[in-house]
């Protein structure tokens, strides 16, 4: 079986800059869509502490269930 030739590719500084614009790029939308993805989560806990707090529930059932601290929790009734 003949072994497979290796070929070196012969690219320039630019050529290379360019695909690292390109990684850099697509990492950071990767990046951007994790962190909006994140930042959606909290947004959504806010507003299920807030509807727990306005069905009757007390601090403590709302921080167990949301993850939550204590002074967190106190800010977003704060907020309302």
């Amino acid at each position: 079986m003949a072994q497979a030739e290796k070929t070196k590719e012969i690219i320039t500084f630019g050529e290379l800059l360019e695909r690292w614009k390109k990684e850099g790029r697509e990492e950071g939308k990767r990046e951007g869509i994790e962190e909006g993805k994140r930042g959606g989560q909290f947004l959504e806990r806010r507003k299920m502490a807030q509807k727990m707090a306005n069905a009757g529930l007390d601090i403590e059932t709302i921080i167990s269930l949301t993850g939550f601290s204590e002074d967190e929790i106190k800010q977003i009734l704060k907020e309302g």
